[in-house]
């Protein structure tokens, strides 16, 4: 038996010295991947209910002290969860599921250590849920409750989330007077007055949506049937998700410092953006893996920001705008040799929307405006690309522009129409394809155009609209909604809304994101065919901007649904990713494709982050749980 003894010892150390020898390799070859740290130690565990079931798919995410850096993982289907290694420290570490209340520990992360959750069921679990959960769980029995579900979605969740919304709990009279006050506030926020002309199609539903949305979130029992989506499995569960906190504070009037809740917590609901310090747009790696962003809202200090992504650092820079303010950035694009380009607003009183470029090896900035005659990038919003050949493309109020880098010289598109009957134009979204030519999209009259480059001709493209959803208005809506057109907060039913989207350079394809019709278009960048592909729960989810892989792999993020979620064309297959924090309300996904691996750029605007994604294969995770398995052993 001593012999017996001997000999299991010598086999578990023989084990042991593989195992570490392999997670080391790992590690070194993956550690830009999903947040290594070669020096760290491993921390793991078990999630279970308080009836002591194992849980799959729960959220753990941990946070060293006096760091901005959130590293969140998944547990597998045996309800255990793994986490790369970290740096030593002291640790924050908590789990997470909806309908259950968070559970947090103090953890010393100086080796490999064990820390075992149970999670409490929630009574009152509302607050937690994402937009998409609550859309889904809208009443939609009656033909009246399945029009004002459509009203709602259409005309109150394009600027923010529902879940911002259906957190709180008003009778009729408070959620008339909210309706009252949104029915006047334009697409950037603005009130207009209680003079001004108010959105057509919530006007002419705000006695019905008041008393609709009271039943739904008001003082008592809701009437909505909840429909929860399955946490994740399989490829989902494997994601490593690395969340940096953006402290910024414009001006210094406000800052991080006063936000109570930044998404971390789902049990404190979806969070403000009215405390300021919110203005994250657009985001991209450098070719390092720093995170850079654009910033969309009017301050004094920042146009692009820029976070170090081992030490959670951030820089910012400014551009000058008008009257010291710093000019605003939105698009915000990687070109084939890491430089970063983006569209920005003004800096001379009456000028047009400018174009500028970032080296981030040597933090060089480069402007550069249209001239006289030309329409300029679009300025408060507006999307740009990199096409096959270099050169950058740009919305515009009527096309886009196409700037050569070489030459130094801009070129303008306008697509053939490019306002409604009402002289309404949303020109956004704009890909640029692998052949050069140029895409836009008018979201409110559901048309994309293409600018062939060598012909120089502006195509358009119809999107067919939503089946379904003419036929159940009434004579009285159909009236409203000729007159009213459509556009934000005034969509009519049957809109598609393509919004922003993204070109497969490796192929020929353009993969428009159908915001107000929870689709995919896929056109053809020869034919111009367009092919309509419905998400997987259309009803609940809202694409918003679309990036393709070199494996023709489509990825979407889901703003209203806090996901970013990949499309295979090749087997239709679709895999959702949800995010470790509630209410981050990204609008933009970029990709990083290095090493054989990919991250997944996300940018949190309301949350005030910035986040990377990866994933690991199965063998990186068998490799940690092996590792993690033996040191525990050895502990013992």
């Amino acid at each position: 038996m001593r012999n017996t003894r001997i000999f299991s010892s010598e086999r578990v150390t023989g084990i042991l010295i593989l195992a570490i020898m392999a997670l080391t390799l790992i590690v070194s070859l993956s550690a830009w991947a999903y947040g290594a740290d070669e020096s760290g130690a491993l921390l793991a565990g078990t999630v279970k209910s308080d009836s002591g079931e194992k849980m799959s798919g729960v959220t753990v995410s941990a946070k060293a002290e006096g760091r901005t850096i959130t590293t969140s993982v998944f547990t597998d289907q045996q309800g255990d969860y793994y986490f790369p290694p970290l740096a030593p420290g002291e640790y924050e570490v908590w789990a997470q599921a909806d309908t259950f209340e968070t559970a947090r520990a103090k953890v010393n992360l100086s080796a490999t250590r064990r820390q075992d959750f149970v999670l409490k069921t929630l009574k009152d679990f509302q607050r937690q849920l994402t937009g998409d959960q609550l859309l889904a769980s809208l009443p939609d029995a009656t033909p009246d409750d399945r029009r004002l579900k459509r009203v709602f979605r259409n005309s109150c969740t394009s600027c923010h989330q529902p879940n911002y919304i259906l957190q709180e709990r008003f009778d009729t009279a408070g959620w008339t007077a909210i309706l009252d006050l949104m029915k006047r506030v334009n697409v950037a926020g603005g009130y207009l007055g209680d003079k001004s002309e108010p959105a057509p199609v919530i006007d002419f539903h705000e006695k019905a949506l008041a008393a609709y949305l009271a039943r739904i979130s008001g003082p008592e029992s809701s009437a909505m049937n909840f429909k929860l989506r399955p946490r994740p499995t399989g490829e989902a569960a494997r994601a490593v998700f690395t969340e940096y906190d953006v402290p910024i504070a414009p001006d210094e009037k406000s800052g991080t410092e006063y936000i109570t809740n930044d998404g971390s917590d789902w049990s404190l609901g979806t969070p403000s953006s009215l405390s300021g310090a919110h203005g994250i747009h657009d985001a991209q790696a450098d070719l390092q893996g720093n995170i850079w962003f654009s910033y969309n809202v009017s301050n004094h200090d920042i146009s692009l920001g820029r976070v170090d992504a081992k030490t959670g650092a951030l820089k910012m820079f400014k551009v000058p705008g008008l009257h010291g303010m710093a000019a605003n950035g939105h698009g915000l694009v990687r070109d084939q040799q890491g430089i970063l380009w983006f569209n920005m607003t003004a800096g001379v009183e009456g000028g047009q929307g400018r174009l500028a470029k970032i080296d981030p090896a040597t933090e060089e900035i480069a402007v550069f405006t249209v001239p006289e005659g030309m329409t300029g990038p679009t300025a408060t919003a507006g999307t740009s690309d990199v096409d096959g050949k270099g050169k950058i493309w740009s919305t515009t109020g009527p096309g886009a522009v196409r700037f050569d880098p070489e030459t130094k010289q801009f070129t303008e598109f306008k697509s053939p129409l490019y306002k409604n009957a009402d002289g309404i134009g949303n020109t956004y979204g704009l890909a640029a394809d692998g052949d050069g030519n140029g895409w836009w999209a008018q979201m409110n009259m559901d048309t994309v155009s293409k600018a062939d480059i060598k012909s120089g001709k502006v195509t358009q493209v119809k999107i067919p609209p939503v089946p379904g959803q003419m036929e159940l208005a009434t004579e009285e809506e159909r009236k409203v909604y000729a007159a009213a057109g459509s556009t934000w907060n005034t969509a009519v039913p049957w809109a598609e809304g393509p919004r922003r989207m993204g070109a497969d350079k490796n192929g020929h394809v353009v993969w428009v994101c159908d915001w107000w019709g929870g689709s995919l278009a896929k056109i053809d960048t020869h034919t111009l065919k367009v092919n309509m592909i419905p998400l997987p729960r259309p009803d609940a989810l809202q694409p918003y901007q679309a990036q393709v892989d070199s494996n023709h792999n489509v990825w979407i993020n889901l703003m209203n649904a806090d996901e970013v979620a990949k499309f295979d064309p090749k087997t239709s297959k679709w895999v959702e990713y949800p995010f470790p924090t509630l209410g981050a309300e990204t609008r933009y996904v970029s990709l990083l494709e290095k090493d054989g691996g990919i991250q997944v750029i996300l940018p949190y605007s309301r949350a005030r982050k910035v986040a990377r994604m990866t994933l690991r294969s199965e063998k990186d995770l068998q490799s940690l749980k092996a590792q993690a398995r033996l040191e525990q052993a050895r502990a013992l």
